[in-house]
């Protein structure tokens, strides 16, 4: 029995180790995909001059989970409410953000370019959009720095405070 409980603590604390290393795995993804999202919504609101609304539909049928679930719900909130872009994409990124990997920075990032969304011109719009995705590129290089870092690092400590527990109850 006692060996047991000695397996179930070291699977416990492992499993805890890689949870926490696959967030740290998962945030350069997610920055490269919202990079993805935001050059398909420039060219598109470039090339294609559909509506806004349209614009994120297609972009989310174009991009990886969980960033299409932003643009997507974006989507469903404007065909379906009277609320501005502004207010309707703030609300979609705080109902998604227990999916995101994102950190602090991104999110706000996000919310200050929902801000301007379908209230300036195009030219206007297109170069916000190149000031966010300077911001991501930037942002990308540090969670790819932090994910060398730190993910070897919290799979290997969950393993080895698992080992340190079943040691110090046998």
């Amino acid at each position: 029995m006692k060996w047991i409980g000695a397996i179930l603590i070291l699977l416990t604390c492992t499993w805890v180790g890689i949870d926490l290393a696959k967030r740290y795995t998962q945030r350069p993804k997610e920055i490269r995909e919202l990079i993805h999202a935001l050059q398909l919504m420039e060219s598109e609101m470039t090339y294609s001059k559909e509506p806004l609304h349209q614009i994120l539909l297609n972009i989310s049928k174009q991009v990886n989970a969980p960033i299409s679930f932003l643009f997507y719900d974006t989507y469903e909130e404007l065909v379906h409410s009277d609320q501005s872009v502004s207010e309707i994409t703030s609300l979609t990124i705080k109902k998604n953000l227990h999916k995101l990997a994102l950190k602090q920075k991104e999110i706000e990032l996000l919310l200050q370019f929902t801000q301007t969304l379908g209230s300036h011109n195009l030219s206007q719009q297109l170069k916000q959009i190149s000031l966010v995705l300077v911001h991501l590129h930037h942002e990308l290089s540090d969670a790819l720095a932090e994910e060398k870092r730190f993910a070897s690092l919290f799979r290997s400590l969950g393993v080895l405070t698992g080992l340190l527990l079943v040691l110090i109850l046998i």
